[in-house]
């Protein structure tokens, strides 16, 4: 496969993710206006807590930080995280896809790839200052 194939191949896994995701974040958004994935917070209290600061909010939602929202997954305010995660990483799967027919084709483009992995991973993991 040439380089220009690792470009369609690295397009085809961007459509296909975006469109899964796109499929999650409807499903979710669905399951909880309809209530079949019932809120952690009403909305009525989580339009109040809106005008607070963000420590104040995380205190009184006690709203998880960094991935603690895994651990509501039940609750239709949460469900959708897992399609803007999705969302968020389709680049990353899509690097890793291509990264080994770049490493054979071209190098350059390779480590290129190689530190945009780092990155995305970096960023994601949320120990970088600020990121929290």
């Amino acid at each position: 496969m040439e380089l220009g194939g690792a470009q369609q191949l690295f397009a085809r896994w961007l459509d296909a993710g975006t469109k899964i995701a796109f499929v999650l974040l409807a499903a979710s958004f669905l399951a909880y206006v309809t209530g079949l994935l019932p809120p952690r917070l009403p909305p009525e209290e989580l339009a109040r807590l809106w005008a607070l600061p963000l420590r104040e909010f995380l205190a009184a939602a006690g709203a998880p930080t960094g991935w603690g929202w895994l651990a509501l997954w039940a609750h239709g305010d949460y469900a959708s995280y897992f399609g803007m995660v999705l969302l968020a990483s389709i680049v990353l799967a899509a690097y890793l896809r291509v990264l080994p027919l770049l490493a054979r084709h071209d190098r350059n483009f390779a480590a290129i790839a190689a530190l945009e992995i780092v990155v995305l991973l970096a960023a994601a993991s949320g120990l970088l200052p600020g990121a929290h």
